[in-house]
């Protein structure tokens, strides 16, 4: 079979179930991983799909951006390993910023034995999360809130971060994360809450669980050479662990805890 003949048939099976794994793909049509992964590649230069972790999915404009209490639900388990590992990062006394994913509200929940540490967030749930412990210094940037995510965004958040603030470490998370096009999110006035906070802070840290790995969103956040750390709940394979080793970035796998 003709490599263009090939990609057809991959195309017309994407869009059919709306995707599917490389290895799958691999023995239907007799082929290596690699080839596959080529085509695939190939198939998302054209906007047909997006590259995900171990395959692909059909590039889905129009989904409808889930509310905070929708996105709590989903990955429970790797989200809250990925906030415990994330605390070992923060030192007492250290300025951080934690934005309104729900990743950093699991960041928040390990971090209340630390001490003298400030909390600058947007986010509603983070804030209130902290609120009884006296050893946490909490600054809301304030804002347009979202009923959505129970965030705070628009100019007086990101003139109050720009103007007011700097942080030690940014943590966040994102809609998606593409090798080739970066971090991505869901809506624009959150990504500039987030370009603000990592502008003002010395090292960024992506909260990244594995439901986001080839996830793609709009607008783009940031490239992949703008973060110091990536943490994640599975072990990513050599394309992404070499693409993050080009930017310097340093790989952190959470250990999931029962």
């Amino acid at each position: 079979m003709l490599a263009v003949e090939r990609r057809s048939q991959i195309e017309q099976l994407i869009m059919q179930n709306k995707s599917v794994l490389v290895l799958d793909l691999a023995k239907r049509f007799d082929v290596t991983t690699e080839t596959i992964r080529a085509d695939l590649e190939k198939l998302e230069r054209q906007g047909i799909l997006v590259r995900t972790y171990g395959g692909a999915t059909l590039v889905e404009e129009n989904e409808p951006e889930m509310t905070l209490k929708e996105r709590e639900t989903i990955n429970y388990e790797g989200k809250h390993s990925i906030g415990i590992c994330a605390a070992h990062l923060i030192k007492d006394g250290e300025t951080i910023f934690l934005d309104a994913s729900t990743s950093s509200l699991h960041v928040a929940r390990s971090i209340k034995d630390k001490k003298g540490i400030t909390v600058i967030t947007n986010a509603e749930k983070v804030a209130s999360e902290l609120a009884g412990c006296d050893n946490i210094k909490v600054i809301s940037t304030g804002g347009n809130l979202t009923p959505k995510n129970m965030s705070y965004v628009g100019r007086v958040a990101e003139e109050s971060i720009r103007k007011n603030y700097y942080a030690n470490k940014f943590f966040f998370s994102c809609r998606g994360v593409n090798l080739h096009r970066g971090i991505m999110e869901s809506s624009e006035g959150e990504a500039e809450i987030k370009k603000a906070m990592m502008d003002c802070s010395e090292s960024a840290i992506l909260l990244c669980d594995h439901k986001k790995l080839g996830r793609l969103g709009v607008p783009v956040v940031a490239g992949l050479d703008r973060i110091d750390y990536f943490i994640t709940d599975i072990k990513l394979d050599e394309e992404w662990t070499d693409e993050l080793a080009k930017h310097g970035v340093k790989l952190i796998t959470a250990e999931k805890k029962e």
